[in-house]
């Protein structure tokens, strides 16, 4: 309790300060995010070169000896090869089936009134409502379309202002990935000379061991992904090829891409796919989900326990949770990474508890360990 008047004024100095904090928090909290979207460049720049780090030590190993410089350089040529196919894949498609879709809406509003006459004269039931809901909605989405196309020169306009800045980002992700990748020996050999000057040695040894778990583990699990996801992406454009299905190298891309999510991956690529070909033929929609179905059973059962192993080690359901509460807290990185994350957390608790166990001579069924016995 205060007894004298420093210690009151110290007392409503702290109480002060503490208002003050609470007051200005939202000012904080926008100073926060400001200062987190500088560095977001940076921060999508060490994301960038720990996934390059993958083909690169591959390459380094099996291609030049050892030698990580062409790697990196194959590493990079790689990227923007796939950046620039995906690209030119997936744009002009893209434009053809909005394209087509605004000169059918006509064709789709006449479809469902045909359909809706026929429920009417087959079953007797009321359908001028919703015919009369189906024209207003034709409507509101050409009204809407020919307002895009009106805002056009606007819309290019602030495109470019935000191009700038989006390739001013971008410019700094490649730098920064480029010479993680280019100093990463020399980088980690400082970083390990840090750790041992700053903590005893059995600890700095037990945190080296974590890290190359660690690093095991997401590296593993990322790469195989990928791989996965391009194995996936290239089966499914095959199919669709062979079938004559329209619109093949966009969905394809969108079914490979969103595979890189596990378990719902599969199911959020196929769904606008699906709606995509309906719009064009219901035949092709159905024939495009008995595609997705035959994939993901192929992926499921034969490829991808073959290219992801045991890199994690989850049971279905502790993948499904790092899953929920990842995508819950960082949206769609946040599924990609909570895997390996859950794994990592998981791997070291099984080793706390099993040196808890040893430390007391006994085994996980409460037997005395073989050593400790008289």
């Amino acid at each position: 309790m205060p007894r004298t008047s420093g210690d009151f004024l110290r007392l409503a100095l702290g109480v002060a300060v503490i208002f003050g904090i609470v007051w200005q928090l939202p000012a904080i909290a926008g100073g926060v995010q400001k200062f987190m979207d500088i560095l977001s460049p940076f921060a999508w720049g060490i994301v960038l070169a720990y996934v390059l780090d993958i083909p690169a030590r591959f390459f380094a190993e099996k291609l030049f000896g050892g030698k990580r410089g062409f790697a990196v350089v194959l590493s990079y040529l790689l990227l923007f090869s796939v950046v620039g196919l995906l690209l030119s894949l997936v744009v002009p498609q893209l434009a053809e089936s909005i394209s087509s879709f605004v000169g059918r809406l006509s064709t789709y509003e006449k479809d469902i009134q045909n359909a809706l006459d026929w429920v009417r004269q087959t079953f007797g039931i009321d359908t001028e409502t919703l015919e009369g809901y189906v024209g207003e909605l034709t409507r509101e989405l050409q009204n809407w379309f020919k307002s895009v196309s009106g805002q056009a020169a606007q819309a290019a306009a602030d495109a470019a202002a935000g191009v700038a800045g989006a390739a001013m980002d971008a410019f700094v992700t490649l730098a920064v990935s480029i010479y993680l990748l280019g100093s990463k020996d020399l980088l980690l050999r400082a970083v390990r000379t840090c750790l041992r000057a700053a903590l005893p040695p059995r600890q700095a040894g037990s945190l080296f061991s974590v890290c190359t778990m660690a690093n095991r583990t997401f590296s593993g699990y990322i790469g195989g992904q990928l791989v996965d996801a391009l194995l996936v992406g290239v089966e499914t454009f095959v199919l669709m090829s062979l079938f004559r299905l329209d619109y093949a190298p966009l969905i394809a891309v969108l079914v490979g891409v969103t595979n890189i999510i596990p378990v719902l991956g599969p199911f959020i690529g196929a769904v606008p796919g699906a709606v995509i070909l309906l719009l064009e033929s219901p035949l092709q929609a159905v024939e495009f989900v008995l595609i997705i179905l035959v994939v993901q059973q192929i992926d499921g059962n034969f490829i991808a326990p073959r290219i992801i192993g045991g890199a994690t080690g989850l049971p279905g359901l502790g993948v499904l949770l790092a899953i929920i509460v990842g995508g819950s807290l960082f949206g769609i990185p946040g599924m990609v990474i909570g895997v390996p994350t859950l794994a990592v957390i998981v791997t070291l608790l099984k080793e706390a508890v099993g040196a808890g166990l040893q430390a007391r001579g006994i085994d996980e069924d409460g037997n005395p360990l073989p050593d400790t016995k008289n």
